[in-house]
């Protein structure tokens, strides 16, 4: 009996051990090996992202000649005036042609939050204005529009502005609020011309309040433009600026895989007939 006994004492404890090892010790040795090959892994992907780095080299001399380009267009397409002034008499010049062409009744244009309205819209002299009481209620959303047009890190062409300074002047950027009603069709057509002028002007924030008598909006938008006289609106310089990466998070290229080379330039658009599909 004591023989036996102390076979199965044995067979007991062997099977406790396989249990153990089967259960503890094998997850965790295959585990280990796992993370031994993935570090592997990434060792060898470093020493190839190391390599290619040290080879890298931006920008090159042909995307420097690209850069230079671009500035040289983004200098002839910038207005160009001798002071503020000149550049508001071409903001508002540029207005009213563009609410008389798309037919806008009641336009107006605020170029300091709380100041005076100056009035663009093609309505009959002495007409009732629809405007001046939404303006006031929607005065807090305005602001905050001004807020975001002229607070740090919002200007995302600054480095590329600041670029641009040549000859014809030094970069300057100047917010306004562009206020509308029309019916939807107009109106919207009207937003869509708003940056079509030569004022160059770039849409930051807009509200679009669509009405059986008309729908109102207004637009906080962002003029850019090169003034030879002391302006209190120049392009403030950043620490650090220098030959960085400027990526366009509205650009169509990012949605969807094209050769760059082949892709068509962006060119002004009509919307479609109101009420049709997209």
């Amino acid at each position: 009996m004591k023989p036996g006994r102390a076979f199965l004492r044995l067979l007991a404890c062997l099977t406790i051990l396989a249990a153990v090892a089967a259960l503890d010790w094998y997850p965790s040795v295959k585990a280990l090996g796992r993370l031994g090959r993935q570090q592997g892994d990434l060792a060898a992907k470093t020493k190839n992202y190391m390599a290619m780095a040290s080879g890298f080299a931006f920008p090159a001399g042909d995307e420097r000649l690209l850069f230079a380009r671009g500035n040289a267009r983004l200098r002839r397409a910038l207005p160009a005036v001798t002071d503020d002034h000149a550049w508001t008499a071409i903001v508002l010049m540029d207005l009213q042609e563009r609410a008389r062409e798309d037919r806008i009744p009641h336009a107006r244009v605020l170029l300091e939050p709380r100041a005076a309205a100056t009035e663009l819209g093609t309505a009959a002299p002495g007409a009732m204005d629809p405007l001046s009481n939404w303006i006031g209620r929607e005065s807090a959303a305005i602001q905050d529009g001004f807020a975001r047009a002229l607070g740090p890190g919002c200007l995302p062409w600054q480095e590329l502005l600041l670029g641009s300074g040549s000859r014809r002047g030094r970069p300057a950027t100047r917010p306004l609020c562009l206020a509308a009603m029309a019916p939807l069709p107009e109106l919207l057509h009207f937003i869509n011309h708003v940056s079509w002028g030569e004022a160059r002007l770039e849409i930051v924030r807009l509200r679009l309040q669509p009405g059986p008598a008309g729908s109102r909006a207004w637009l906080v938008c962002r003029g850019n433009y090169l003034v030879h006289a002391r302006s209190g609106w120049e392009v403030p310089k950043v620490p650090g600026s220098g030959d960085s990466l400027l990526v366009d998070p509205d650009s169509p290229l990012l949605l969807q895989k094209v050769d760059p080379l082949l892709a068509p330039g962006s060119g002004k658009r009509e919307l479609p007939p109101f009420g049709s599909p997209w």
